[in-house]
């Protein structure tokens, strides 16, 4: 019952001989830590792409005040109307940015994006005129178009 490896090894003769002796290969320590150091570059990696498209985007001042003057010049806003228009941005941009850090299923963070659209759009209803509101719905569609068409085009790419 009793077996030995060439190395000398005693084993019972459960395994395989050559799953036993890759535990005493000299080099087997040496090559489970380049295995565990190229999954943390990996790991490290993934996270820094996420990190810089994240910052592409901004954080959610700057993204609301970007809306904010795209929606001034594009809306006609009045200096009334900035303000109001101007804090719903950036209470929206701020609850995206928590939506990015959730570790929600995804079909939960899209009914949450879903939501929160919905919810902004009827706070803006109460602000704009009805001509800025429609003339906001129809840029907003045109947008979401392009964006789908864009999203297309990259997933056909890759």
């Amino acid at each position: 019952m009793y077996r030995t490896t060439p190395t000398g090894v005693l084993y019972f003769g459960i395994g395989n001989k050559d799953e036993i002796e890759k535990f005493r290969r000299p080099n087997y320590k040496v090559e489970m830590k380049k295995k565990l150091l190229n999954c943390l570059l990996v790991t490290a990696m993934l996270l820094f792409a996420a990190n810089t498209s994240a910052q592409k985007m901004g954080d959610a001042t700057e993204r609301s005040a970007k809306l904010t003057e795209w929606m001034r010049i594009n809306l006609s806003l009045t200096n009334e109307q900035l303000p109001i228009v101007r804090d719903i941005n950036l209470k929206y941009a701020k609850k995206m940015d928590a939506l990015q850090t959730n570790l929600l299923p995804k079909s939960e963070k899209i009914r949450e994006i879903t939501d929160n659209d919905k919810a902004k759009d009827e706070e803006l209803k109460n602000v704009l005129t009805g001509s800025q509101f429609q003339t906001y719905l129809s840029k907003k569609q045109e947008i979401k178009k392009k964006f789908n068409e864009n999203l297309k085009q990259r997933r056909q790419a890759g």
